[in-house]
């Protein structure tokens, strides 16, 4: 199983980000893990280029941004500022709407039921390989 350098968790749970960060942990699947309650700052993270993130774990309803607008603004960074980084929308929400329409996003590579598993875990991983 494929190691990754960071993962970035954007969700305003503090209690699932916690979770998150134990599965990864667990599975030793990154060296390290940033965490952002905001997907605004999380944006500015990424457009700032400050380290090379792999994987972006997004949930879809948050304050002040939700991962629909996280995503549409991700997507008009420039190319050097997302190369290579999977996202994932890992959310609480079973309408097929917000599948079908996650889906219909080319750097939403996965729509994911919460809580996080090992195994879900691994399908993700098996992402990068």
């Amino acid at each position: 199983m494929k190691k990754l350098k960071r993962v970035m968790l954007v969700d305003d749970d503090p209690f699932t980000n916690k979770y998150n960060e134990i599965v990864l942990h667990q599975m030793d699947a990154t060296e390290n893990i940033v965490v952002f309650q905001n997907a605004k700052d999380a944006l500015h993270y990424l457009a700032d280029k400050k380290e090379e993130v792999n994987l972006i774990l997004l949930d879809i309803n948050m304050p002040i941004m939700n991962g629909w607008q996280f995503i549409e603004q991700y997507e008009n960074l420039e190319k050097g500022r997302k190369t290579a980084i999977v996202v994932v929308m890992l959310t609480s929400s079973m309408n097929s709407d917000d599948k079908n329409r996650a889906l219909d996003f080319k750097s939403i590579k996965k729509f994911i039921n919460k809580p996080m598993t090992a195994a879900l875990l691994k399908e993700i991983l098996a992402l990068f390989e």
